[in-house]
C-alpha cells in the first residue's frame, strides 16, 4: 500500500494467473470492492512487514477513513513509530477479517524490501518517486506510483519464492501444534512450540542480578593453562544487564587470547574462535589429512546430556526438548529433509530464545551455561587431539579442523571414539584437500570430490548478505578446486555475479542523479563516472571508485560493454593472497596488485 496526501492506494498480484489489482481511495464505490476483494473466500494476501502497516493502512480504507486520515495514521506508525495494534486502537478501527502472511519475520535479516530486492538480482529497484508528503494530480503521476508498487508487488512474490521451503516448514509447525506459525521467525517459531505443547504463559521475567556457571563433571583439563582457565571461571560471578537482560562477559573472556597447544583461541558468549588462522592455507596429500571434526547438534545435545532446563519452566522442559531432539535426529538419519529442517528449527530457535528477556523461555544462566560448556568441550577435545600429535587448525563454535600426517588416523579415530564415550557427544568427519582460510569465519574449503563449501564473506549469495561482485570469490573456489585460471571464471559468469549492492542512509547519487536508498553497480572502465555518493553529505559510498550504477538490469542481455575484467582480476587475487595462497599465484599476477612505490623526495643540496 502507498498513502499520500490525497491518495491512497492498494496494489496486488494474483500468483497463480499474474494479474495485478489497483484501488485508489478517491474512485467511485472503493471502499466496498476493497473489503470484498481482502474478504474474500479461500484468499491468501502476502506482504512484507504488511502486518505492521499495509494490513493496518487498508483497514482504515474500508472503514471510510479519508486519505488525510489515513495518512494520518501512516504517519503514526512509520514516523512516530507507534505499534501496529495500538494504532488500531488510536483511530478506532474496525479489523478486517482476511487471512494474511508477513514475510519479514521469515526473511533471515533485519533489512529492507529494497535490500532483499538486491539480494534476489531484481530486475529493478526503485525507491518511490514522489516524496511521501506530496500532493498528486495527474494521472501521469498515479500510474508512477502504480508502478512503483506494482515492482515492490514483484519483490515480494520473489522473495516469497526464494522462501518457499521456510513457509512449507512453517505450515507444517503450524499443523503439528495447532497455531498460525506462518508469520514467525525461527525462534518464535520455538517459543511458540512450547507455549502450545506445554500450556506455558507469558509473563513479565526478572532479570537477575548475578548468574555462575557450573561445568559438568566430564571437563577436566590435564594442562595446568586450562584448569585455571576453568576454575577462574566457575569462580566468576557474571553481572547482568538489566536493561537487556544479558550477561555481562568479563574482559578475560572476551578479549583475552587463550595461548594453549598448537593454537590460540578467543572465548565469548557465542562459541569459541582460534585466532591463529588467519591468511593461512592448508593443503592435504597421500600422507597429509585435513578434516573438519563437527559435533553433531551440538547445543541441544549439551542442554540434554547436562541436564538443562529453565527454572522457570522446570524438569518438563527436557522431556518435551528430548522428544523433538529424538525425532529429528531420526529424521537426519533416515533422510526425511522436512521434519528433519522442522525440528532443528525447534532445536536451535529454542536456545535464541533463552537470551530474550520477554520469551516465556528466558533462562540467562542456562545460555551461559551451554556456551561455556560448548567451548570447554572443545578445549578438550582439542587437549585430547594434540597430545597424540594433532595440530589444530582452526577452532569454532561446534567444531574443529585438524591437520596430522595419515599413520595418525588411527590414533585421532580412537581419541574420539573415547571423547564421544566420555562426554555422550557424537562427532561427524568432512575430510578436506584444500582448506584456504582469511579467519576462522571466513574461508573457502575443497573436499575430496572438489566440492567447495565458502563461508562468511566467501558464501554465495543469498538473502542473509548483499551483492558484493561473487565472482570474484567464485573464480578463486574454482581456482583452488580444479585449477582454472582466474579470468576464465570471470568472463564465463552471469553479470548478476559481477554486481555489488549496499544500504547508503539518505539516499545515493552518481553524477548528480538520486538512486535511493539500496544502491547498485558493477566495476566499468569508463574513467569519466564519478564515485557513487551519499545525497546528504556528498561523501564516497564505500568501494564505488570506478564504479556504475546499475539500478535497473537485463540478466538476458550479457555483460555490457564496458564492465571492468581486469578490476575484477584483481579482486580475485587479493581474495587468493587473504587465504593465504600467495605461494601459489605467478609473479605477474601478484604485480597487479602490489602497491607503486613511493618516489623518494630530494633533498635540497641534491642535484639532479
Amino acid at each position: 500500500m502507498e498513502t499520500l496526501p490525497n491518495r491512497t492506494l492498494l496494489r496486488a498480484k494474483c500468483m497463480e494467473t499474474g494479474e495485478r489489482v489497483g484501488f485508489w481511495r478517491h474512485e467511485p464505490d472503493a471502499t466496498r470492492r476493497l473489503r470484498a476483494f481482502l474478504e474474500q473466500p479461500e484468499a491468501t494476501f502476502i506482504g512484507f512487514n504488511n502486518r505492521s502497516f499495509d494490513d493496518v493502512v487498508a483497514t482504515a480504507f474500508c472503514s471510510g477513513k479519508t486519505e488525510q486520515e489515513i495518512k494520518t495514521i501512516a504517519n503514526d506508525i512509520i514516523v512516530n513509530r507507534l505499534p501496529s495494534c495500538q494504532a488500531v486502537r488510536k483511530h478506532r478501527l474496525q479489523p478486517l477479517n482476511f487471512d494474511s502472511i508477513d514475510l519479514i519475520e521469515v526473511a533471515p535479516s533485519f533489512v529492507g524490501l529494497k535490500a532483499y530486492g538486491s539480494r534476489l538480482h531484481m530486475p529493478l529497484i526503485q525507491d518511490m518517486p514522489l516524496a511521501h508528503d506530496k500532493e498528486i494530480h495527474t494521472p501521469e503521476q498515479e500510474r508512477m506510483v502504480e508502478s512503483y508498487c506494482d515492482n515492490d508487488v514483484d519483490t515480494t512474490e520473489a522473495l516469497l519464492k526464494k522462501l518457499e521451503k521456510e513457509m512449507l516448514l512453517r505450515v507444517s509447525m503450524s499443523k503439528l501444534y495447532g497455531v498460525d506459525m506462518r508469520s514467525k521467525s525461527d525462534s518464535q517459531m520455538a517459543e511458540q512450540a512450547y507455549i502450545s505443547s506445554m500450556g506455558l504463559r507469558r509473563r513479565e521475567n526478572r532479570i537477575p542480578d548475578t548468574i555462575r556457571y557450573a561445568p559438568p563433571a566430564y571437563l577436566k583439563f590435564q594442562t595446568p593453562a586450562l584448569q585455571e582457565l576453568l576454575e577462574r571461571v566457575t569462580e566468576t560471578v557474571f553481572a547482568m544487564n538489566p536493561a537487556t537482560g544479558h550477561v555481562r562477559l568479563p574482559d578475560f573472556l572476551g578479549k583475552e587470547v587463550i595461548c594453549f597447544g598448537s593454537g590460540t583461541y578467543q572465548l565469548g558468549i557465542g562459541g569459541i574462535h582460534s585466532t591463529h588462522d588467519k591468511s593461512v592455507c592448508h593443503t592435504a596429500s597421500a600422507d597429509y589429512v585435513i578434516t573438519d571434526i563437527d559435533a553433531e547438534s551440538f547445543y541441544p545435545s549439551l542442554i540434554l546430556l547436562c541436564n538443562m532446563y529453565p527454572e522457570s519452566v522446570g524438569p518438563a522442559f527436557i522431556s518435551e526438548y528430548r522428544k523433538i531432539y529424538d525425532k529429528r535426529i531420526e529424521a537426519k538419519h533416515t533422510g526425511d529433509k522436512a521434519t528433519n529442517e522442522t525440528l532443528k528449527i525447534s532445536l536451535n530457535g529454542t536456545f535464541g530464545k533463552l537470551a530474550s528477556r520477554y520469551s516465556v523461555l528466558y533462562a540467562p544462566e542456562l545460555m551461559l551455561a551451554t556456551t561455556l560448556t560448548g567451548q570447554f568441550t572443545l578445549l578438550m577435545l582439542i587437549e585430547w587431539l594434540e597430545h597424540v600429535g594433532a595440530v589444530t587448525l582452526s577452532a569454532n563454535t561446534d567444531g574443529i579442523a585438524v591437520g596430522f600426517t595419515k599413520s595418525l588416523q588411527p590414533a585421532v579415530d580412537e581419541v574420539v571414539a573415547k571423547f564421544s564415550e566420555r562426554t555422550g557427544l557424537k562427532f561427524e568427519f568432512t575430510p578436506y584437500r584444500v582448506l584456504a582460510m582469511k579467519d576462522v569465519n571466513n574461508y573457502l574449503a575443497v573436499k575430496p570430490d572438489r566440492k567447495i563449501k565458502e563461508k562468511g564473506i566467501y558464501a554465495p549469495l543469498s538473502l542473509k548478505k548483499n551483492p558484493t561482485a561473487g565472482v570474484c570469490a567464485i573464480a578463486v573456489g574454482q581456482w583452488l578446486a580444479y585449477g582454472t585460471p582466474f579470468l576464465e571464471t570471470i568472463k564465463n559468469a552471469g553479470f548478476q555475479d559481477f554486481l555489488s549492492a549496499r544500504n547508503v542512509t539518505g539516499g545515493g547519487t552518481q553524477n548528480g542523479e538520486y538512486l535511493g536508498k539500496v544502491v547498485r553497480w558493477y566495476q566499468s572502465t569508463d574513467r569519466t563516472l564519478e564515485p557513487l555518493k551519499y545525497a546528504s553529505n556528498g561523501n564516497k559510498v564505500p568501494k564505488t571508485e570506478g564504479a556504475r550504477a546499475c539500478m535497473q538490469i537485463d540478466l538476458a542481455a550479457g555483460h555490457p560493454a564496458d564492465l571492468d575484467y581486469d578490476w575484477y582480476l584483481r579482486e580475485a587475487i587479493k581474495i587468493a593472497v587473504l587465504l593465504g595462497c600467495e605461494r601459489y599465484l605467478p609473479a605477474e599476477q601478484l604485480e597487479l596488485i602490489a602497491e607503486p612505490q613511493k618516489q623518494k623526495r630530494k633533498r635540497k643540496n641534491e642535484t639532479a
